[in-house]
C-alpha cells in the first residue's frame, strides 16, 4: 500500500494542474495557458505511467534516493508554478472595464428596444381592434354645430 502513495499523489498533483490549465484556456487569457497545459498533460501520462509500472511489479521500493522522490518533487513544483503563473497573469492582465461597460450598456439598450417594440405592436393591436370593433357617430353630430341644428328643424 505504501508503494502507491508517492506515485498516486504526484498523477493526482499533475491531473489537478493539467485540469487548472485546461480551466484558464477557456478564460480570457487562454492563449497563455496552452503550452503549460500541454507539458501538464505529458507529467499526467508519466505519473500514470509510474503508477501502473508500481501496480504490476508488486514490489515494495524503498524510497532512499533523491531519484525516487523527484517524481514528488517535480509534481508539486509544477502545480505550484502553474498556481504562481495564474496569479502573475491576473495581476498583469487587467480587465477592460470599458469594453465590457460598453458591451453592457449595448445588450440594455437592445433590451430595452425589444421590449419598447413588444409594447407598439401590443398598441398598434389594441388599436386595430378598436378601429374595427369601434361605433361610428351618428352623422348629425359631425357637422358643424349650426348646421346640425338648422338640418335638425329644417323640415
Amino acid at each position: 500500500m505504501t508503494a502507491y502513495i508517492i506515485p498516486l499523489s504526484c498523477l493526482l498533483l499533475t491531473l489537478m494542474a493539467s485540469l487548472t490549465c485546461l480551466r484558464f484556456i477557456l478564460s480570457r487569457e487562454g492563449l497563455y495557458w496552452i503550452v503549460p497545459c500541454i507539458i501538464s498533460i505529458i507529467l499526467t501520462l508519466e505519473n500514470l505511467d509510474t503508477l501502473l509500472i508500481a501496480a504490476e511489479t508488486a514490489i515494495r521500493p524503498e524510497y532512499n534516493s533523491i531519484d525516487d522522490i523527484a517524481p514528488a518533487l517535480i509534481a508539486i513544483l509544477w502545480y505550484l508554478a502553474i498556481i504562481t503563473f495564474h496569479y502573475a497573469l491576473k495581476i498583469k492582465i487587467k480587465v477592460n472595464h470599458f469594453r465590457n461597460e460598453n458591451r453592457k450598456n449595448r445588450k440594455e439598450a437592445e433590451f430595452i428596444e425589444k421590449m419598447e417594440r413588444r409594447k407598439r405592436r401590443k398598441e398598434y393591436i389594441l388599436e386595430e381592434k378598436n378601429k374595427e370593433n369601434k361605433a361610428e357617430k351618428p352623422k348629425l353630430y359631425q357637422e358643424s354645430d349650426e348646421e346640425a341644428w338648422s338640418n335638425l328643424f329644417s323640415d
